[in-house]
């Protein structure tokens, strides 16, 4: 945080710009939303950058913003996290739509706390070589308190156009996507059955939304086979999840608007659920435990 100031100060008008960005996350998971929200529009110029090397801190800036309006008049500070369970929510960037919302289920109230790494797709954890995503998923796993209710929010990433399982479809045309989608979510699966074995957390499985893309310039075939790797996806999260014994938070159901593809209702942008959204789909689950 010392260094992403410093280069705000130094470097107003171009890294900074990006710095700026990542100083806001890192305020909003601390729960300063006021600080976080003045520094995304300190570094609005971001947006004039036409380089791909910001196009990242453009993404979560509009994200964050539209987060922080849902929260705009939302009061927390009757809630007492000291005597409610926490709900560690682990993952990308759809972890940030839980932060600090109160949840409650099977008679219990949750406080919902988001442990932030960014890009993480399941492909990186299932991935048998060590990579920054392990350490930093292994980190946070291994430093919150035993037995607690975790969900993550991996795998959206696996799932798009131009990264993750199609991405690798495309390179290696012989082999099937089926294939290829159940390899993934079993080695994720097992990566985390295995992390978990010492720990003993209370795992949710959150699935991935159906897609809510524009579609103008996208050839109708790619389109369909978005929508079938987002369907299959989903179906082995929630078998393999069940057989490892850990609940699944069905977020597709939610936003299919019967055809695979998003309804319209529940999307914050492209990618991501609306906190309503995701509170919606959280109160269809099940109890947790």
């Amino acid at each position: 945080i010392i260094l992403l100031e410093k280069l705000l100060r130094i470097d107003p008008e171009n890294y900074g710009l990006r710095a700026g960005v990542n100083l806001a996350i890192c305020y909003f998971l601390r729960g300063d939303f006021s600080t976080s929200k003045v520094t995304l529009f300190s570094v609005a110029k971001i947006h004039e950058k036409k380089s791909l090397k910001f196009k990242n801190e453009q993404a979560y800036r509009k994200y964050l913003l539209n987060i922080l309006k849902f929260h705009e008049g939302e009061s927390f500070d009757s809630y007492d996290k000291e005597k409610n369970n926490i709900l560690f929510v682990i993952g990308e960037s759809h972890s940030l739509i839980a932060h600090y919302l109160n949840i409650k289920s099977s008679g219990y109230t949750f406080f919902s706390n988001a442990k932030l790494i960014k890009g993480c797709m399941q492909w990186h954890l299932g991935n048998p070589n060590k990579n920054k995503y392990k350490s930093q998923f292994e980190d946070i796993f291994s430093s919150i308190p035993k037995s607690s209710e975790v969900l993550l929010t991996i795998g959206e990433i696996d799932c798009r156009l131009d990264s993750g399982i199609i991405k690798h479809s495309k390179k290696y045309p012989g082999k099937d996507i089926q294939v290829i989608i159940s390899s993934t979510v079993g080695n994720y699966l097992n990566y985390i059955h295995q992390n978990n074995f010492e720990y003993k957390h209370k795992i949710i499985i959150q699935g991935v939304p159906c897609p809510n893309i524009s579609t103008k310039n996208v050839a109708q075939k790619e389109v369909k086979k978005l929508i079938g790797v987002i369907k299959n996806f989903n179906n082995e999260n929630k078998n393999k999840s069940n057989e490892k014994g850990f609940k699944f938070l069905d977020v597709y159901g939610l936003t299919n608007r019967g055809d695979g593809f998003s309804n319209g209702v529940w999307h914050i942008d492209n990618n991501h659920l609306t906190p309503k959204g995701f509170l919606k789909a959280w109160n269809s689950m099940k109890p947790i435990w």
